[in-house]
């Protein structure tokens, strides 16, 4: 009976397998292969605690995790020069004068999105 239930697992298990698709085959054998931590025993609420573990982790034992990747790629996406900015405030600078001095945050920036999306538009 023993013989029965250990091929009826490995009939089980080919079965799991060749319903995976080849990205999640692959995945599966990146992951087997890799050093990679995982943060799912980390139940701090705090995204502030969970980078710092993170980083303490990755500075004992030098293996990134893949929390620590996914904020590699993020930071590397943040553009380097402040036109965004220069713009905004040049768009602002057409709304407040001498006599719309009393313009409040929250009017200003309606106005600067207005005029963004009709000139968008």
């Amino acid at each position: 009976m023993s013989n029965c239930s250990r091929s009826g697992e490995k009939s089980k298990e080919t079965l799991e397998e060749k319903s995976l698709t080849l990205h999640e085959k692959l995945e599966k054998v990146f992951h087997s292969k890799t050093k990679v931590l995982r943060c799912s025993s980390i139940k701090s609420s705090s995204l502030s605690k969970i980078v710092k573990q993170e980083l303490q982790s990755f500075d004992l034992t030098e293996n990134r995790s893949s929390n620590i990747l996914k904020l590699s790629e993020v930071l590397k996406t943040i553009p380097p020069t402040s036109t965004e900015a220069e713009k905004v405030f040049s768009a602002a600078g057409f709304f407040i004068t001498n006599l719309r001095s009393r313009l409040s945050d929250k009017c200003t920036d309606c106005l600067c999105f207005l005029k963004s999306y009709f000139k968008n538009e």
